[in-house]
């Protein structure tokens, strides 16, 4: 009997009404439906009104990170800054393409985004060439560069467009709420009404279960955007979090949590118990989750600096309302090392100041025992026991001497000669000379790469370099080993920059000397190139050795790293700075040590050490005249004294630097030469390790042939003009004097100008842009040649250059910048300085650009 049979009319008549019922519920249905399409099309208006917004936010977001690390990186000088401002970079032109797209549905937003999209562009290429500035001008052009305020203004304009767009997206999403509510609210009316209709009580529930359920549905829509929401922020967070609740289990995290405590990424599993990570954690020998303090007030007494593996990160834990906790770990690594390189580098900074005064005034002390004591060699004669002592006094001073030049050189103050040298020759000239100075028991092995290049150093130091490295490996083996000394070529680049702050990514001559030796701890490695630090018993080692190494390298533009094990032996790397131009002979016979009848004025605050002076260059049949300082020494000259040669310390007290006095007493006598003497430079006359143009310096202490063959070369070479960059130049006695404007707005770069251009005995005027130019020329000023850069601010240099030549065609241009001159400017006639410049460059553009005439 089949289920019909047992259907009564009642129940047929039920279906019956029923029937209708339910064809009214399909009508209520189908307009539940379209309510429900339309009320998610206006929800999917509001994410997308929000997408805009948050972009446009975290577009001015990024900017202003790559503001903050570029200007750490001004700062600092050090690329570990330049990772957060690459990052934000990239992020940035990515939310800006993101920004493009998802507003192409609103003609209005998509003009703001063409407006935007170049002035972005701008900015960054202000913050890159900001970071150009600072890498190749110095910290001063980058404080320039940053005080023109072109960049604030850009980041104004930028976050003036997007506060606009995200103004009217809010519009839009008020607009898209109320029409949401408003369809929200008929499609209920609909739902109610039509419950109503098809009958009182069944209809009502049907309809209050049906909008709870379209509640209950948005409910759960919204917690699941939320979580998701969530969860996109902590997955995006650089640091790992991990939040349990009050009985312990994992209810949050991001996956950098697992990667940076190294728990297994099976455990990133919601509602994961707190013993399994307390297990894993009770095995290391920093606990995280055991007894970890908690930060509550903000303060970072609850921190905790552990380290795993090669990483170091702060970890902390943070209670929760609910009863639960946080923990979150941060890996700090970077920051670590980058502290440790500036405390140390600090450190050496501070020791080489002080190692630096100390040589200063030690130099002066031996340069009057060692003076002294050779106006005293004439003295003894007939007398050899009287002899022999002073010839032990006079070896002493010279052993001082070198005492101080070491810590000269560890202080980066001594006055270096780099030329292009070939490494591999000096390895192979030095080889005998090893062999016979560390003798038999030490195997010496040269190697040479093929296709070596040559390298831009002092051949002198890199001798003495290699010398020193060897005797300290003969010292390591004192049973005898093997000693290679290995010279190849080597590229630094940006990853090995990134780990050792202090190294310019590029190419370098590597110069190895390894050892078989005891090897060094990492506790040595970390003080071996502090002055006087030595393992050797007292009296074997003075602990210099390593540091003027260290110094030398360092002013050389080059690195130095130490690799060592205890029982395998040492290999200390050089790496010094490519050359690509040929070597440079080096090697100069001594001239004989003779005086002359010449005046000389001696300039010296000390007044045991101008004593001395004095009585050499008398002895040596000089007449001689005495101050104790600049403004005596100026007075002096005021008054009419000439002499034919100025002989003054570099480092003096007073209100005149000594370079300025040098020029104040040019002025005045013209034709005078100049000798500096000092046992400490600083950076009076020698600027990155080289002596500046023209300048003559002889170091303290010297001996009487020392000054007598310094005097006499100099005092024989007056009148001969030296060589010219160009054949156009002029020998400067040949170029009279002329008026120059010079147009240039970074301040540094126009001071040095000007300042060179004054040495030569030019009348100058300068100015920082173009208009302020042409305001000058207009006024009337005799000008003879402009000097100008193309990259000014404002005005281009080209446009001045045009309306210059329009307003007076008589004068003369030259253009000093890095990049080539445009094709028209070139064609006229404009003489090309390329920067950066020195001054027979200047003094050759000078005369190029007159001998136009």
């Amino acid at each position: 009997m089949d289920a019909q049979d047992h259907m009564t009319p009642t129940n047929r008549a039920l279906l019956l009404a029923i029937l209708p019922i339910f064809i009214l519920l399909g009508l209520i249905g189908g307009l539940t439906i379209y309510y429900t399409q339309s009320l998610r099309e206006k929800q999917d208006w509001i994410v997308h009104t929000y997408r805009v917004i948050n972009t446009a936010d975290a577009l001015l977001s990024d900017l202003r990170q790559c503001i903050g690390a570029q200007r750490g990186f001004l700062l600092t000088g050090k690329d570990v800054y330049l990772v957060p401002y690459r990052e934000g970079e990239q992020v940035a032109r990515e939310h800006l393409a993101t920004l493009r797209k998802i507003t192409l549905d609103n003609p209005r937003q998509t003009k703001r985004v063409d407006i935007l999209e170049p002035l972005i562009a701008e900015r960054l290429a202000l913050l890159q060439k900001g970071v150009e500035i600072r890498r190749v001008e110095g910290i001063d052009a980058a404080a320039n560069f940053i005080l023109q305020d072109a960049g604030r203004r850009l980041m104004n304009e930028i976050a003036s467009i997007i506060g606009n767009m995200t103004n009217e997206e809010e519009l839009l999403l008020q607009n898209r709420n109320r029409d949401a509510t408003g369809l929200e609210d008929r499609s209920a009316m609909a739902i109610y009404g039509g419950g109503t209709l098809a009958f009182l009580v069944l209809l009502a529930v049907t309809a209050l279960l049906l909008r709870n359920n379209l509640r209950l549905g948005r409910v759960e829509r919204t917690l699941a955007e939320k979580a998701a929401l969530l969860q996109a922020t902590l997955d995006n967070i650089r640091d790992g979090i991990a939040a349990f609740d009050a009985r312990g289990y994992l209810r949050a995290f991001n996956g950098h949590f697992f990667d940076l405590l190294d728990f297994p990424r099976e455990m990133a599993i919601e509602g994961a118990p707190l013993q399994n990570f307390q297990e894993i954690d009770k095995h290391r020998n920093h606990p995280i989750l055991n007894e970890m303090p908690s930060v509550g007030d903000g303060s970072d007494e609850g921190y905790q600096r552990i380290t795993l593996g090669m990483r170091e990160m702060d970890v902390y834990r943070n209670p929760l309302e609910n009863g639960g906790f946080l923990v979150a770990a941060m890996d700090v690594t970077a920051r670590v090392r980058a502290d440790a390189i500036i405390r140390q580098a600090q450190k050496m900074e501070t020791i080489g100041h002080l190692t630096g005064g100390i040589a200063h005034d030690f130099n002066n002390l031996l340069q009057i025992i060692s003076a002294n004591l050779d106006l005293m060699t004439g003295d003894v004669q007939g007398n050899p026991r009287t002899s022999s002592r002073l010839q032990n006094a006079i070896s002493g001073v010279e052993r001082g001497s070198r005492l101080t030049q070491q810590l000269l050189a560890f202080a980066r103050r001594q006055p270096l000669n780099p030329q292009a040298i070939n490494l591999g020759r000096v390895i192979q000239s030095m080889t005998d000379l090893l062999r016979r100075t560390l003798g038999e028991r030490i195997d010496v092995e040269a190697v040479v790469s093929g296709g070596l290049w040559n390298t831009s150093a002092d051949p002198v130091q890199v001798e003495n370099g290699i010398l020193n490295l060897a005797i300290n490996a003969r010292d390591a083996m004192r049973d005898g080993g093997k000693l290679t000394i290995e010279v190849s070529n080597a590229v630094l680049d940006d990853a090995y920059a990134l780990a050792h702050t202090e190294v310019t990514p590029g190419q370098y001559v590597m110069l190895a000397v390894s050892d078989t030796g005891e090897g060094m701890s990492p506790e040595v490695i970390a003080r071996a190139f502090e002055p006087f630090f030595t393992t050797k018993p007292e009296g074997e080692g003075t602990g210099l050795g390593l540091s003027q190494i260290y110094g030398f390298v360092k002013q050389s533009g080059g690195h130095i790293k130490i690799y060592s094990e205890i029982g395998h032996g040492t290999s200390v790397k050089l790496y010094l700075p490519r050359a690509k131009k040929g070597v440079d002979e080096y090697s100069q016979p001594l001239s004989p040590a003779t005086g002359g009848t010449e005046t000389i004025l001696v300039v010296e605050d000390d007044a045991g050490v101008r004593a001395a002076a004095i009585d050499l260059l008398k002895e040596l049949g000089y007449s001689v005249l005495k101050a104790e300082n600049a403004d005596e020494a100026l007075a002096l000259l005021d008054s009419g004294a000439r002499p034919d040669l100025l002989f003054t310390d570099v480092v003096m007290p007073g209100s005149i630097n000594t370079r300025d006095f040098a020029r104040q007493a040019q002025k005045i006598c013209p034709e005078l030469t100049v000798l500096f003497t000092s046992g400490y430079t600083q950076n009076a006359i020698v600027h990155n390790g080289r002596l500046d143009e023209d300048v003559f310096l002889l170091s303290k202490p010297y001996r009487k042939d020392e000054l007598a063959r310094k005097v006499r070369s100099i005092l024989d070479s007056r009148g001969t003009p030296p060589a010219q960059a160009t054949p156009a130049a002029t020998p400067p006695e040949q170029q009279k004097p002329l008026n120059i404007l010079v147009v240039e707005d970074e301040m540094l770069v126009r001071m040095s100008t000007v300042d060179m251009l004054e040495q030569l005995g030019h009348k100058v005027t300068e100015m920082e842009d173009g208009p302020s130019a042409l305001a000058a020329l207009e006024a009337g000023g005799r000008m003879d040649l402009l000097i100008t850069d193309l990259g000014l601010v404002g005005m281009s240099g080209e446009d001045l250059v045009k309306q210059v030549k329009q307003l007076r065609p008589d004068i003369r241009i030259v253009v000093a910048s890095g990049y080539e001159l445009p094709e028209g400017m070139a064609a006229q006639g404009t003489v090309h300085l390329g920067k950066p410049f020195q001054l027979s460059d200047l003094r050759a553009a000078v005369a190029s650009a007159i001998a136009e005439d």
